[in-house]
């Protein structure tokens, strides 16, 4: 059985995969538009962090930077390799993932939907699936949490989560066990290269986020919006990649979003805190963590749904009836801001936003919040 499952994982995953590096998004990608210009500066001489504002941490450097050396040695083109790369890393987090998910003590039915979702959702989400760091950044993380039980381990892959984008820190409050030593050996395994080379010159991503307003794709962007229907006191900036709204009610929002975002992470680490984190445990956390997020902070962008596709799918449902109604919540949101699936008039944004994104949203949160920790 589990052979069987293993051989059907892998036909579903490569089959998906080459329909995915088969048909790039037709519009617009940040590995064409941004990855590589940020990676002909490095070419160039122009140092990051020291000499430009570079918003993403240190362990992002090779996975940009090396499809440039690849081109400038004349091997592929930048978008092309750099799109491989996140292949090649796809192929090696999968391997792992698909072991976990078949080794769970659950219901054969549970693994094969947890497979099933697992390999359909990146179809889903294809313009967005191998543009980015997204999925390495969960990816790195999610195999932290399949390997909780060996502790350096697992905070090597946690640190190096928090080395590609710097969100999942806080949760190191929660997964600390009484295993000090392994957590600052794993974090100077990870960042004790970037800090002795960048030293307080990596303060520059705090400084770049900080500056950036309310994402128009954001809730408290929502909620702006929303507001401004009724006061016409705003207006949309034309600038990529926020295009923020300014104006009085703006301006009001980021002062509110600048306290409960991190209020809301506190509450949420405060809550999980006194509790040992079993592996279902450490998925729960996560997932609240994430959606709790995407509610209270300033930056939300579509490749934020891959964050909890695999953490769904690890995660070990006693209840098949939980595991489709929550994969069924997360297969709608990413039809909904990864694909141009589903149209509406302008007239009813609002109505398209609330009931299509964020009820769904919210109901995957609620429903992370009622699974067992064990």
């Amino acid at each position: 059985m589990k052979r069987k499952l293993l051989l059907l994982a892998w036909l579903g995953f490569f089959l998906t995969r080459i329909f995915i590096l088969a048909n790039p998004p037709q519009n617009y990608s940040d590995v064409f538009h941004d990855y590589r210009r940020y990676a002909s500066m490095w070419a160039s001489g122009i140092t990051p962090y020291f000499e430009h504002l570079y918003e993403y941490p240190p362990a992002t450097l090779p996975l940009l930077y090396v499809p440039e050396m690849l081109n400038r040695a004349n091997i592929g083109h930048y978008y092309e390799n750099y799109r491989l790369q996140i292949f090649l890393l796809d192929i090696l987090i999968s391997y792992f993932i698909f072991r976990q998910i078949i080794g769970l003590t659950t219901e054969p039915a549970v693994k094969i939907f947890a497979l099933v979702f697992y390999n359909l959702a990146p179809v889903i989400a294809k313009d967005f699936f191998y543009e980015g760091i997204d999925w390495i950044f969960i990816g790195s993380l999610s195999l932290a949490i399949i390997y909780s039980s060996r502790r350096i381990l697992f905070w090597i892959l946690f640190w190096l989560s928090t080395g590609i984008k710097l969100l999942t820190a806080p949760l190191a409050v929660v997964f600390l066990k009484k295993d000090w030593k392994q957590m600052i050996l794993g974090f100077l395994l990870v960042w004790g290269l970037p800090l002795l080379i960048f030293r307080s010159s990596l303060g520059v991503m705090f400084v770049y986020n900080n500056e950036r307003g309310i994402k128009y794709a954001a809730f408290p962007g929502f909620v702006v919006e929303t507001i401004n229907y009724f006061t016409h006191s705003e207006t949309r900036r034309n600038e990529p990649p926020d295009f923020e709204l300014r104006g009085p009610v703006s301006q009001a929002a980021e002062k509110v979003v600048s306290l409960v975002f991190p209020l809301s992470l506190f509450l949420v680490l405060l809550y999980e805190w006194p509790k040992p984190k079993t592996y279902a445990g450490s998925i729960k956390i996560s997932l609240i963590f994430f959606l709790t997020m995407f509610f209270t902070a300033k930056i939300f962008s579509q490749p934020f749904h891959l964050w909890y596709v695999p953490l769904i799918a690890l995660y070990p449902f006693k209840s098949v009836k939980m595991q489709i109604t929550m994969m069924g919540l997360a297969l709608l949101l990413l039809v909904v801001d990864m694909t141009p699936w589903i149209r509406y008039q302008a007239e009813y944004k609002f109505y398209a936003y609330l009931f299509l994104r964020y009820l769904p949203m919210a109901g995957l949160l609620w429903l992370s919040i009622k699974l067992p920790s064990k």
